[in-house]
């Protein structure tokens, strides 16, 4: 784990377990240094000052957790105004350098706009609790790149990330406009069978260079998704599902298709 960034992560208990530990474990798979009370915050220590001197003062940037659960919480009330009053004592009241936030639907957004408008910035970020690693490749992007700005860091390398994440939302749409075409395609013949249904997937020429991954994926547990030029593709047909930031494992249903394929259309 990293310790370039620290992240200091702002959020209710409720959704600790459920909502908060996977992207916190995600975050730091992906070289993340996170603050959060349940490894950072020992039995004796301080409570307040553990959490405000030691986390959120000491922190590069405070990740910010709304939820319903979170929305109704006086300790992380008590944190967001603890940082917006310390960025105040530096000038910052427009430009909050420490902040990023992230909610969990559109009804929170929503919420925050009218409790906190000074975080409604261009650094929200959705995160549903189903998010995917797309989700998460903007938070880890955003992170970087917010955390970069406050090093001073160089332009050419905040280009380079703000590139990569456009490429994650284009890759993003990507997907979604594919998912959109199967299940028209699947609304239109309610009675599309399996056979048919890889038969519209072979002949759709979007997964040409992931025939030739076959061997590769069925014989090992992870592949690195550079190694999959059709990737967006075999994603939103459910052919292989993210492992982690950097990797993809084949799906049940992505070996069904290679076996459909060897015992259909004869490819070894």
């Amino acid at each position: 784990m990293g310790n370039s960034v620290l992240i200091f992560v702002s959020h209710s208990s409720e959704d600790k377990n459920e909502y908060v530990e996977p992207i916190v474990n995600d975050l730091e798979e992906s070289y993340i240094n996170v603050w959060i009370d349940k490894k950072k915050i020992l039995p004796g220590d301080n409570l307040r000052q553990s959490i405000f001197k030691d986390g959120l003062d000491k922190a590069d940037i405070v990740l910010l957790f709304f939820t319903n659960q979170s929305l109704k919480s006086s300790w992380v009330d008590k944190e967001i105004k603890h940082v917006l009053r310390e960025e105040g004592k530096k000038g910052n009241n427009f430009d909050l350098n420490k902040i990023i936030s992230i909610f969990d639907s559109k009804e929170t957004y929503d919420e925050i706009c009218d409790r906190y408008p000074e975080l409604t910035d261009d650094l929200l970020h959705l995160m549903p609790q189903d998010y995917n690693k797309i989700h998460l490749g903007q938070l880890v992007s955003a992170i970087w790149s917010k955390y970069l700005s406050l090093q001073g860091g160089d332009i050419e390398t905040q280009k380079q990330l703000l590139a990569k994440d456009k490429e994650l939302f284009q890759k993003d749409k990507e997907i979604q406009d594919l998912k959109i075409m199967i299940n028209d395609i699947k609304s239109k013949d309610s009675n599309l069978n399996t056979d048919e249904e890889f038969e519209q997937y072979y002949n759709s020429k979007k997964i040409d260079n992931f025939l030739k991954t076959k061997d590769t994926l069925l014989k090992r547990d992870f592949v690195p998704q550079e190694n999959i030029s059709d990737l967006t593709a075999v994603i939103a047909f459910g052919l292989v599902e993210y492992h982690d930031f950097s990797r993809v494992k084949i799906t049940q249903k992505g070996k069904e298709f290679f076996k459909w394929l060897i015992l259909v259309k004869g490819t070894s």
